[in-house]
């Protein structure tokens, strides 16, 4: 891994496919692609995932980085967003310029599909593609509130439309759910949500009332992933 940065060593099932988190990361996809199956299927559409958490402990944001390389060494068209507006990292992680991201199409008065598209940035995982927190941006903390979000969603979940693949997913990384409202509101425009607890740190209660927010904003929790942080 010589020239690679600290955040790259993160992304350990690119890098390490044998360890036993790559090999739980690839079961726990398993267990997505199985509830894919057990619902009814839309053709042309791409299905989507949040994966969050309580609260920010540990580099839980690999857990959405490593499962989309998971999704993408499957063969599925893979888009990963970096939806944590107020404390971005994907870029630095996978390497990429912080150029135009969500941040910039949800303040676009104008906002085309085109657009959507030109923010989607190749990593160098083959069949993953990054759209990226975008430019720093005051209005953080409300930008997510905008009709633009539903509008960034759709768009992504049309792709497979365009593209003739209809393997593809978009997987979602929010800021902790207990932070304010950013995760519920993107619980609410995905298929599925995970939530991801740090043994040993999250508490009992914790878990409950982010569980509780998410499925007050009618998101649909298909689990809890238990990390070692």
């Amino acid at each position: 891994m010589g020239n690679q940065t600290q955040e790259q060593h993160m992304l350990v099932t690119d890098f390490v496919q044998s360890t036993a988190y790559s090999e739980a990361l690839r079961t726990f996809y398993a267990n997505v692609r199985f509830q894919w199956e057990k619902s009814a299927s839309r053709a042309a559409r791409a299905h989507s995932l949040l994966i969050a958490t309580p609260l920010a402990c540990g580099d839980y944001a690999a857990v959405a980085a490593n499962l989309a390389i998971v999704a993408a060494q499957s063969g599925t068209d893979t888009i990963l967003v970096d939806a944590d507006l107020r404390s971005p990292g994907y870029a630095q992680r996978f390497g990429v310029e912080q150029t135009n991201g969500l941040s910039d199409l949800l303040l676009d008065e104008s906002l085309t599909p085109e657009k959507i598209d030109a923010a989607l940035q190749r990593t160098f995982v083959p069949g993953l593609r990054l759209l990226g927190a975008g430019t720093a941006s005051s209005q953080a903390a409300t930008l997510l509130f905008s009709p633009g979000l539903e509008k960034v969603a759709q768009s992504l979940y049309q792709r497979p439309a365009t593209t003739g693949n209809e393997n593809a997913l978009v997987i979602f990384h929010s800021p902790p759910v207990l932070a304010g409202a950013d995760a519920a509101l993107i619980g609410a425009q995905v298929e599925q949500t995970a939530l991801a607890i740090i043994a040993g740190r999250t508490t009992r209660a914790q878990a409950k009332q982010a569980q509780e927010q998410l499925q007050q904003a009618g998101a649909h929790l298909i689990g809890i992933v238990m990390l070692n942080l």
